[in-house]
């Protein structure tokens, strides 16, 4: 019993460094997000989607999974794994497959153009060997994104 209080005491300060060191970790950031290409049945999209990691540590990143919306509509999901790690202070650009919801876009098109506004979200995460972190970027469209969008789903 006397040798068991000092395996347990030391398995919890493991646990509680592992709190502070969750508290330290700057999310990384999404700051751009380019199309490179739409499938002919607008059913699958690539993306190339820059990272900024903040933090002054390399990040290996293993997943980077989420939805993209649309006028608070899901109109895209996204799960990618990745060898790569984020170097430390940088941006790291990562492709990224998308699966489209056809019917889900349609559907916001028409919300689009009835209000001549688009609001977008990203709500997902990045898997890291030390854990779950996740990302959110939300705002709106531009004027020129909205009719690259409309061309690209008009050419289609």
């Amino acid at each position: 019993m006397r040798k068991l209080i000092p395996f347990l005491l030391l398995v919890s300060s493991f646990i509680g460094q592992a709190g502070v060191l969750d508290h330290t970790i700057i999310t990384p950031e999404i700051h751009g997000i380019t199309l490179k290409q739409v499938s002919s049945k607008l059913d699958n999209a690539v993306f190339e989607v820059d990272v900024y990691n903040p933090n002054p540590f390399k990040l290996p990143v293993r997943t980077l999974s989420g939805d993209i919306f649309l006028q608070n509509t899901r109109v895209a999901q996204l799960s990618a794994s990745s060898n790569k790690s984020l170097a430390a202070k940088s941006t790291q650009g990562f492709t990224v497959p998308v699966s489209v919801n056809i019917d889900n876009l349609f559907g916001v098109i028409q919300q689009i153009i009835m209000s001549g506004t688009a609001e977008y979200r990203f709500q997902g995460y990045m898997m890291t060997p030390i854990g779950e972190l996740p990302i959110e970027q939300q705002g709106t469209l531009s004027d020129e994104q909205v009719l690259l969008l409309l061309q690209t789903i008009m050419a289609r």
